[in-house]
């Protein structure tokens, strides 16, 4: 249930990590880690936001993406350094530099998404979003290796009307589904989301050998609402471990949202990023190479 979410002052995250606990950092890219655009292809990551993800790296904090964009974009935008990724919503996962698709034959990533991608059914959608959105020239089409993207970012008042002609394109396609976004509706299988990807991440980085962890999400868009239940749910089952993390979901922006706690916009979230790094240089780091830090919420 969406409500408004409580303030996080940025230099004051590390006060919410007491009592010894291993620290996992979830982020979205656009709208969170880089500004957002009319057109996708105009975003980056500042190389000062990288340069404090590389030192969180260096201090044995486990940084992660999770993205709408493509993993190609994704490690386009993240280059030049390496991180485990879901994209697509999850629908493409990297971890440790080796590639998962839900559609492959490893049973593991099979347990987050059963789905088989009919890449048939997605070329002729494409082709179809191409053809009802030609007279439109505020539209911008993405296609994406497993999904395709209708935007109206150039102009809003398009919106009743691209969910029209997505809804109508999708009608023969029972297995796929309208994603809702930030000036954006994308087709993508049903079953797909940020949350499963993020609880499939956390059961294959974690450290196995330790329940006491806190898992952070960090977004700001629509799509980013199914990460902050799955972090903040006690109820969550994360393979391999005996209890769940606890969860801490943090949206940019002040609208309504489930996650519990918000900060104002990307340069917050800056801010926040190089408090936990600061925090972090002033730790020794633990045997095991995972930084461990104190904190009650």
């Amino acid at each position: 249930m969406k409500k408004h979410p409580i303030y996080m002052q940025p230099n004051l995250l590390a006060d919410y990590l007491k009592h010894q606990k291993n620290c996992y950092l979830f982020l979205d890219i656009d709208g969170t880690l880089s500004d957002f655009t009319l057109n996708p292809k105009d975003s980056f990551v500042p190389y000062s936001t990288l340069s404090i993800l590389r030192e969180l790296q260096k201090y044995g904090f486990v940084v992660a993406i999770v993205t709408g964009r493509s993993l190609v974009e994704a490690r386009q935008l993240l280059a030049p350094i390496e991180l485990p990724i879901a994209a697509t919503h999850g629908l493409e996962i990297a971890v440790n530099n080796s590639l998962g698709k839900f559609e492959d034959e490893d049973e593991d990533l099979k347990e987050v998404n059963t789905l088989s991608i009919d890449t048939l059914e997605l070329d002729k959608i494409k082709q179809d979003i191409l053809h009802s959105c030609a007279v439109y020239d505020d539209f911008f089409v993405e296609s994406k290796p497993y999904s395709v993207a209708l935007h109206f970012r150039k102009n809003p008042v398009l919106a009743d009307e691209a969910y029209r002609l997505m809804k109508e394109v999708l009608n023969p396609y029972p297995d796929w589904v309208l994603k809702p976004g930030k000036y954006v509706w994308e087709a993508v299988p049903k079953g797909v989301n940020k949350g499963t990807a993020i609880l499939y991440l956390l059961g294959k980085i974690m450290n196995k050998a330790s329940n006491d962890t806190c898992a952070i999400f960090i977004g700001d868009d629509i799509t980013d609402e199914a990460g902050f239940r799955a972090i903040q749910d006690s109820k969550k089952i994360v393979e391999g471990l005996d209890q769940p993390p606890e969860g801490l979901g943090i949206k940019v922006g002040r609208e309504p949202t489930c996650a519990h706690y918000y900060v104002n916009d990307i340069k917050e979230v800056t801010d926040l990023l190089k408090n936990l790094l600061i925090f972090c240089q002033t730790r020794d780091r633990s045997p095991s190479g995972v930084i461990k830090v104190n904190s009650h919420y």
